[in-house]
C-alpha cells in the first residue's frame, strides 16, 4: 500500500542535493510498484526543432536509475530525436501509457527501430508524464515496471493521477535545485584516461574489470571516476556517462 501524496510531498523543501532527489524519486515510485524512473528536463523547442545528430546542450537535467549501458546507448544513438513517447510529450499534457505497440501504425522506420531496441533492453511498457513549465522547459517523467501488461495497465489506471500530481511537484523541485547544474556548451576537460575509463564503464564493466583491462588498480579506476563525477557536478557514474555522451565526449 502506498503512502499518501501529501506524505511524499511533505519534505520536498528539505531536498538540497542531486543525491537527495535520487533517493526520494526511487523510494517514492518504488512504493507505487515502478522499478525504474527517469526524469529528463529539457527545452521543448529543442526537441521539436532538433535535427539528427544535434545534441541537447542548453537545459539538460537527467536523473534515472536505469542501467548505465542503456542510457549511454540511447544518447549515442540520438534516440531522443526519434522517440515517439518523447515527441508525444511535446504535444500532450496528459499521462501517456505506452508499450511496444505505441503509435505502431504511424511511426517511422527509425521510431520503430528505437522502440524495438528499448524492448530488447527490457523497457517494454511505461507510464510517462509530461510537465510543461512556465519558461518553456519540458519535464519528462517516465516510469517502468517488471509487471506484465495486464498488471501494469491496472497499476497505471489506478495511480496515474496521483503520479501526475507528484510529477508536477518533483519537476518544480528539481528545476529549482538543479537548474544551475545544467549541461552547457563549454567542454568539460576530461583526461584521456578518464575518457577511456568512462567508455568501459558505460559498456557495463565494473571498476575491477576496467582495471584488469587497462592494467591499473581498481582503486585507481575509482579515483578517476570520482574525478569525472566531480567535474560534472554529479553523484554517480550513470549521470556522468549521460552528460559525457550528450556532450559528445565519448564519441571519439
Amino acid at each position: 500500500m502506498t503512502a499518501s501524496v501529501e506524505i511524499f510531498l511533505s519534505d520536498l523543501d528539505s531536498l538540497k542535493t542531486e543525491a537527495d532527489l535520487r533517493t526520494k524519486l526511487a523510494h517514492t515510485f518504488d512504493s507505487y510498484g515502478f522499478n525504474y524512473y527517469t526524469y529528463a528536463g529539457i527545452d521543448a523547442d529543442e526537441i521539436r526543432d532538433a535535427t539528427p545528430g544535434q545534441r541537447f546542450m542548453s537545459e539538460l537535467i537527467y536523473l534515472t536509475n536505469l542501467k548505465a549501458e542503456w542510457v549511454a546507448h540511447y544518447l549515442e544513438s540520438d534516440y531522443a530525436h526519434v522517440d515517439p513517447v518523447v515527441r508525444t510529450c511535446t504535444e500532450s499534457r496528459l499521462p501517456i501509457r505506452w508499450d511496444e505497440r505505441f503509435k505502431g501504425n504511424t511511426r517511422s522506420h527509425f521510431e520503430s527501430q528505437m522502440m524495438d531496441d528499448a524492448w530488447e533492453n527490457g523497457l517494454r511498457r511505461g507510464l510517462t508524464i509530461p510537465v510543461h513549465g512556465p519558461r518553456g522547459e519540458l519535464g519528462i517523467f517516465s516510469l517502468n515496471s517488471d509487471l506484465n501488461d495486464v498488471e501494469f495497465h491496472k497499476l497505471s489506471e489506478a495511480k496515474k493521477y496521483e503520479i501526475q500530481v507528484l510529477a508536477y511537484h518533483f519537476h518544480d523541485t528539481i528545476q529549482r535545485r538543479l537548474k544551475a547544474d545544467k549541461v552547457t556548451a563549454l567542454p568539460v576537460p576530461l583526461t584521456d584516461r578518464e575518457i577511456e575509463i568512462l567508455k568501459w564503464t558505460v559498456e557495463g564493466k565494473t571498476a575491477w574489470e576496467v582495471g584488469a583491462i587497462l592494467k591499473i588498480s581498481e582503486r585507481t579506476v575509482n579515483f578517476h571516476l570520482r574525478n569525472v563525477m566531480e567535474k560534472f557536478g554529479v553523484h554517480n557514474k550513470t549521470h556522468a556517462a549521460a552528460k559525457a555522451m550528450n556532450m559528445g565526449l565519448l564519441s571519439a
